[in-house]
Parts: structure tokens; sequence; C-alpha cells
């Protein structure tokens, strides 16, 4: 059997039986058994699945000829029919999303459950992994989630809403608790006896925790180790659409109610707090706006975005930017500014603490460079964040960047700058090699300097630099 990558399925792909996924030369190609090519020939056949991909809300999916599948004879023979889905790129992860992202993929899982009831249809899977952003807004990628509702059965996808939808928002917005490292600790999300541990108290007091919360944990509690199938005694006991529905419409309000943090950070107030003067503040941008004028890259990363102001100048020249920065505040307030390019898309990231390749072999969940290479890196004020918090050595830090792209802008600071003295104030200064020359030389191991801007202050320095043999 062929092992090469372009044949090998996508790691995260393997938990429906049903369907799987192939990405071969950047196109997704996705194999059908005879019961779910027979169920997406039902659903296209509906009027809520057109208008979904019609207003963008599900990715545009089409039906392959067989003689058009970029497979090899073993995998095309696993399979009854294959699809053939839009790319959409890059793919991200709930745990790198603000509140208001993963707020609004699970107002539109409801939404899309709402329509497909309406005709007969259900979602079996309610994950955020179904559901990636395109233009800044959240769409469903997993048709085969898709089924027909068999008379008399509840919403199975019901409890993983709840896990991996509900709760992180509930534990956001009412306990204040950042949600992502929840979710990036378990790949199945927050089991319901975990949030009712968190969720306690007067909390069960809270607009949905005794319901979607408490009594769950307890339905839980005394029928998870049963041997009697509760579905089949649901159905005896007359359960019916409508009362799914009406769970579906509480819930959708619910979700709606939440709110998250509005903390105000320092970083969140970057754009008032640097310490350089506004013609240094004007210098940098015009010299980071000729940089990616040059270079045009496809993929823009902006590391330590902050409030998007250089991600702004980056989403002119590139296909798309990732707004990267460890501050929720910040990126929370740039999602939900109405002017934002569609082309950024904001994303909590350290690159300290980076999200790694974890799950099944660990390929059901890859890490940010696999999903999304970088042609370009903005790098501006990072350095000494890295180095002296972070206790890297620059050496490593240059190697790191030579790893992950080949072209990068890039800002050093010197150590006479307030903000490197105010790193280094409660410190023992071991960070000899943390010095403005030791930088540009470590820099020219791996890449070209191409052009380079000192600030007034004579503090920061601005690089341009590429890699020859990788352009």
């Amino acid at each position: 059997m062929s092992t090469s990558p372009e044949y090998r399925p996508e790691g995260g792909s393997f938990r429906d039986r049903n369907s799987r996924v192939y990405v071969v030369d950047g196109r997704i190609v996705r194999g059908l058994s005879r019961k779910a090519l027979e169920a997406f020939d039902a659903l296209t056949a509906t009027a809520f699945y057109q208008r979904a991909v019609s207003d963008g809300h599900v990715v545009p999916t089409w039906k392959m000829a067989p003689e058009d599948v970029p497979l090899n004879e073993h995998a095309r023979g696993q399979w009854e029919g294959f699809l053939e889905h839009e790319r959409i790129q890059p793919v991200t992860y709930a745990y790198e999303w603000t509140f208001s992202m993963l707020k609004a993929a699970a107002g539109l899982t409801l939404d899309l459950l709402e329509s497909a009831l309406e005709e007969d249809f259900t979602l079996k899977d309610a994950t955020p992994y179904n559901i990636q952003f395109r233009h800044g807004q959240p769409v469903l990628i997993d048709i085969p989630s898709f089924e027909h509702l068999r008379p008399g059965s509840p919403w199975v996808g019901y409890r993983q809403f709840c896990e991996m939808f509900l709760f992180p928002l509930m534990l956001h917005s009412y306990r204040g608790l950042d949600f992502q490292p929840l979710l990036r600790a378990g790949i199945d999300g927050i089991d319901v006896q975990q949030a009712s541990r968190m969720l306690h108290g007067r909390d069960r007091f809270r607009r949905g925790v005794m319901s979607h919360v408490w009594l769950q944990s307890k339905l839980v509690a005394r029928h998870g180790g049963t041997e009697r199938k509760v579905g089949q005694d649901l159905e005896k006991a007359g359960f019916n659409k409508a009362l799914i529905q009406a769970n579906v419409r509480r819930l959708r309000k619910l979700v709606s109610r939440l709110e998250g943090s509005d903390d105000i950070t320092e970083w969140g107030n970057y754009a008032e707090m640097h310490n350089y003067s506004a013609e240094d503040h004007q210098r940098k941008e015009a010299f980071v706006e000729a940089c990616l004028a040059k270079a045009k890259p496809g993929m823009t990363w902006d590391v330590g975005s902050n409030d998007g102001q250089f991600s702004r100048i980056a989403a002119r020249h590139s296909q798309q930017v990732l707004a990267l920065d460890v501050d929720h505040s910040s990126l929370e307030r740039l999602y939900c500014q109405e002017d934002r390019p569609d082309n950024i898309l904001p994303l909590l990231h350290n690159v300290l603490d980076p999200s790694p390749n974890w799950g099944w072999r660990l390929r059901e969940r890859r890490d940010l460079p696999h999903r999304a290479p970088p042609d370009l890196l903005l790098c501006l004020a990072v350095i000494h964040h890295v180095v002296i918090t972070g206790h890297v050595p620059l050496d490593d830090f240059v190697d790191w960047l030579a790893e992950i792209t080949p072209a990068v802008v890039i800002e050093f600071v010197d150590r006479s700058d307030d903000r490197v003295q105010a790193l280094l104030r409660n410190k023992a200064d071991e960070y000899e090699d943390y010095d403005h020359d030791a930088f540009r030389l470590s820099l020219q191991r791996y890449f070209t300097i191409e052009s380079k801007l000192t600030l007034d202050s004579g503090r920061r320095h601005l690089f341009y630099a590429r890699q020859p043999d990788r352009s």
C-alpha cells in the first residue's frame, strides 16, 4: 500500500467511519461510504442546504467524477464516491479563537441545525473543529455532519455542543476564565462533570447553568454506566422534533446573551502606550509598508499584533494576514471591529507556547506552521520579550525565524530602551547576547538584509531580510 503523503488521509478526519478527508496538491477531497453518499444526495435537494451554501455559511462542495479523483487505487477502492470542497485557509482551532469567534461559531451551528430541522435533517456533530473562518466569518466544513433526523430521536450532538461550545463560553462569561487552555488540554472539550465542578454554588442560578450543566451532570452520573439504550427509551416515550427545536431556540437565546470580558490591558492600549515619537512612528509605518509592497506575500504572520495597526498595513499587500498575540483583549477588539479587513484573522498564539501537534498519532491537530506557513513574518518589538522574558538565546530565536519564514520584517529594541530596562529591572542581567550588533550578525547567518531603518531615538532598529535560497 502506498504511504506517500499525497494519499495519506487528513489526520483529524478519522472519527467519522463513513467519510475521510484527503489533501491532494492543495485540493480537499472527501471519500464517502454508500450511506454517506446517499445522505449527501438527499441533502443537496433541500432548500436549507442550498440557501446555506449561497449565503456562505456552508463550504461549497461538489461530487467528483471517478476519473477526476486524484487518489491511488487503494484509496479510491475504500469509498463509494467522492466530494471536493472549496479549500479554506488557514485551518484554525477553537483554542486559538477569541470569545466572539467561538460565540459566532456556536451561533452558526445552532442556526444551521434549526434550519435543517425544518426539513427533517439534523447535525450529528456539533464541534468547533467543523467550523472554519473564511473572510472573517464562520463557515461549516463538515458536510457529512448533516443526516436525516430519525423520528423520535433526540439531538445526538447536544452534549458535544455543550462540552465544546457552551461550557467554554459560560466559563469565560460567568467566571472570567480563559477557555483556550481548557480546550487545548482536552481534545473533546470540557466534560460536563468538570464544568459542573467549575460552575458551582451561586453559579447554578446564572442563566442556563441549572439546566445545561447541573442537571445534565446528574443525568450523566446516573445513566453514564447503564446498559440501557437511552435513545430508544426516548423514542418510546414520544420524543419529537418540536422538543429539539425548542431546545435549540433556548440555546440560541442563551448563547446570544453571553458576554465576554471587557478587561482593558496594557497591550490592548498599545497604540497609545508606545514609547517613541509620532515622527518615528510614521517612519516605522512607512518602512513596513514599503517592505510589504515589495514582498507581496501570500501569507503574513503579524507576531505580537497588539491592536492590529500593522496587520492592517500588511492586509493591503498580502492575501491573508494572521494577527497573532497572547493578549485576548487586543484580539477580541480587532475581531469585533466593523472595518477590519476580511483578510485579517486574529488568533491567540504564543511563540513561547504555541499550539502543538497533538491528538491521535500527533496528527489530529497540527501546529500553526503546518497549517499556515508564512511567506513573511512581521515581528515588531517582540524580540526582547522572547529573549529576556522567555529566556530564549538570541541565536535560537534567529534559528526559529529561519525555520519558519523566508522573509522577515523585524524590530530590534536596544538595551537602553525603557521597555527593555523594565524587563531587566528585577532580573539578574545574564543576557549578554542581547545586543544590536550580535543580532545583526546572527540574522546574517541565514538572511540577506535588504533594508534597514534606525529610528531617530537610536534605540530601535528595523530590518527587512530575506533568505536567498528560499526566494
